[in-house]
């Protein structure tokens, strides 16, 4: 019998085998040792290319998901919800993704009833966001300060400071600034002392840090002082000595509840909420609605709602103060 060996291919061998006339072609598996390395070269390159992949993605995906620093501090203590994912209790100092939330504080004391609390906040990538309540037994007379910072072109440091309700005097470091809202422009960074005073409500003191660089976003609900009551609407009236009195327009709620979405005016602490020209607190006054009115929401914009407050005209109106009814 005569072996004669034909071919290699890879990881076989081919081999010819002559017994007398016949001839039978056998195939032989063998180990090819060059093939093998090959082989696993191969595979070690790919699984590494893969790692890499997957490694990039990752990393891709933990920058998508920013985050920004949520502090808050309450007395008595509370529960915390984020656009109604509760957080756990204050104090709380944590991590969370970055955006537009509501934040609610539900006071957890068995010994006195407190009531809640609920306002919007904003969380910037890489930024602190604080808020410190001081709450009691109505929304009306507890005190909240929310601060937060906001990345500005310019390298000085800012303080954009607002109240509710507005009009209220602001002093930084004992030296009066003016009446609120309020943009301090030039703050010398470093720590500061911003005092707020407004009639019929307790002075509110807030410490604060200026930053190079960036603008300190301050929002402060002050409380109504003992003793203090919420005063209703006047109603508008002609003055007996010339043309009529200025006053806001009064708004036209509906006397059906209007088709979905409609905003419900919450209680505030004047008795009103203010409607006005365009979504900002330095806007001016339009109209005055009332706790209970019911709007049809025309348009959204930055935590404002718009809505027609006659027959004609529309304005905007604080989200803090109406609750959107879908």
């Amino acid at each position: 019998m005569e072996w004669i060996k034909l071919c290699q291919i890879i990881s076989y061998t081919r081999y010819k085998v002559k017994s007398g006339a016949k001839v039978v072609w056998v195939e032989y598996l063998c180990y090819d040792r060059m093939a093998m390395k090959q082989k696993l070269g191969f595979l070690l390159a790919l699984g590494g290319i893969l790692l890499v992949v997957i490694g990039g993605l990752k990393f891709l995906g933990s920058r998508g998901a920013k985050q920004g620093v949520l502090k808050v501090n309450s007395n008595p203590k509370a529960a915390i919800f984020l656009s109604n994912k509760s957080l756990g209790q204050t104090p709380y100092e944590e991590k969370v993704d970055v955006g537009d939330f509501s934040l609610k504080l539900v006071p957890e004391s068995t010994v006195t009833s407190y009531a809640s609390w609920e306002g919007s906040i904003k969380i910037a990538p890489n930024l602190l966001t604080y808020v410190n309540a001081s709450l009691s037994e109505s929304e009306f007379t507890s005190a909240v300060d929310m601060l937060w910072l906001e990345k500005i072109s310019s390298k000085v440091s800012e303080v954009a400071i607002t109240t509710n309700p507005d009009g209220a005097t602001v002093a930084l470091n004992g030296e009066m600034k003016g009446i609120t809202p309020l943009s301090l422009t030039s703050v010398s960074p470093g720590e500061h002392t911003l005092t707020i005073t407004s009639p019929g409500f307790a002075t509110r003191t807030v410490k604060l840090k200026a930053n190079a660089g960036y603008k300190l976003n301050t929002i402060v609900k002050l409380a109504l002082s003992p003793g203090s009551e919420v005063q209703p609407v006047a109603t508008p009236t002609a003055s007996t000595t010339g043309g009529p009195t200025a006053t806001p327009t009064k708004a036209t709620s509906s006397t059906t509840t209007p088709p979905k979405p409609y905003a419900l005016i919450k209680d505030t602490p004047t008795g009103f909420l203010r409607v006005r020209l365009e979504p900002s607190t330095s806007s001016s006054e339009a109209a005055r609605v009332k706790p209970g009115d019911k709007f049809y929401i025309e348009d959204e914009k930055n935590s404002w709602f718009q809505i027609k407050y006659d027959a004609t005209n529309k304005g905007w109106i604080s989200a803090q103060y109406a609750e959107k009814v879908e």
